[in-house]
């Protein structure tokens, strides 16, 4: 009876997530923009999760984006991660925007999982990549993502871990 259970909400789980959400914000280039501009701000990171069996497996050649923090990615950020640091499952959104797509930085982690964004203006971002690996046939991991904050001329060093 109980893997009756188990299998139910699984299902359950699967549909909530896979379930188109309707963004109430919309993309508003002007809000995003300063991510095209030239500053002095870098940002340096990497990324890994720890798997049950206490390996680290790290964002080796995974892509690493970066968003600028407007009303519309708050609103994207939230139902993606759920006031979490990890995804699991992700969402996808019934009226995206195609233009939000143009205003990200996107580039590969190295096979230790670090990056290096450069030349940023200031302000808030996102940063989110994924961590995955395989156990005999099922994918495991996830989307990790963090929120940064670029000051000019400094440097920011994130850790992305889930935590």
């Amino acid at each position: 009876m109980n893997i009756v259970k188990y299998a139910a909400l699984a299902l359950a789980l699967c549909l909530a997530a896979c379930s188109p959400t309707t963004l109430k914000s919309t993309f508003n280039a002007t809000d995003a923009a300063f991510i095209n501009q030239k500053g002095t701000g870098t940002i340096t990171g990497q990324a890994f999760l720890r798997r049950n069996d206490g390996m680290v497996v790290y964002a080796a050649g995974s892509e690493v984006y970066l968003v600028p923090k407007t009303p519309y990615s708050d609103e994207r950020f939230a139902s993606i991660y759920k006031g979490s640091k990890i995804s699991y499952f992700g969402s996808t959104f019934k009226n995206d925007s195609a233009e939000y797509y143009n205003y990200t930085r996107k580039l590969i982690a190295d096979g230790e999982g670090r990056f290096v964004f450069t030349d940023l203006a200031a302000g808030s971002y996102y940063l989110t990549t994924n961590v995955t690996w395989m156990v005999q046939y099922a994918q495991q991991g996830g989307w990790l993502m963090e929120r940064v904050t670029v000051s000019n001329g400094q440097t920011s060093n994130v850790i992305m871990s889930g935590q």
